[in-house]
């Protein structure tokens, strides 16, 4: 099994993202396929996590949501994110975590491959 997989994670739901185009990320990027639930001050609306770090996530989501809400993401039912929509593209846009990173490593590790829960290493 590769170092980059977790266990109970199918082969096909996490890859890892080459972002050579971007060297400003802090953050190494996965790509992923999860369900989730934005909650937002107009209500609630179910999206797709496309890919994800420890900074933040790109979630396809039809429900609009303009730049700058604030915003809470949940996955699995009952794991909590509080941040802010930085950009949209369409259906998609970037979220950026209000929560620190070591404290995202620690709740996301049984989403991401291990590579991913590196603080500062992208």
């Amino acid at each position: 099994m590769p170092q980059d997989h977790d266990v109970g994670m199918p082969r096909e739901a996490v890859t890892l993202t080459t972002e050579e185009q971007d060297d400003r990320r802090r953050f190494i990027r996965a790509a992923t396929v999860l369900k989730a639930r934005l909650l937002t001050k107009a209500g609630s609306m179910d999206g797709t996590v496309l890919d994800a770090s420890l900074n933040g996530v790109k979630v396809w989501t039809a429900g609009d949501i303009p730049v700058g809400s604030p915003i809470t993401l949940v996955l699995a039912g009952s794991v909590y994110f509080g941040g802010e929509v930085v950009w949209r593209r369409g259906e998609t846009l970037g979220v950026c975590f209000h929560d620190d990173p070591e404290k995202v490593a620690t709740i996301m590790a049984a989403l991401l491959p291990q590579r991913c829960l590196q603080v500062g290493h992208a």
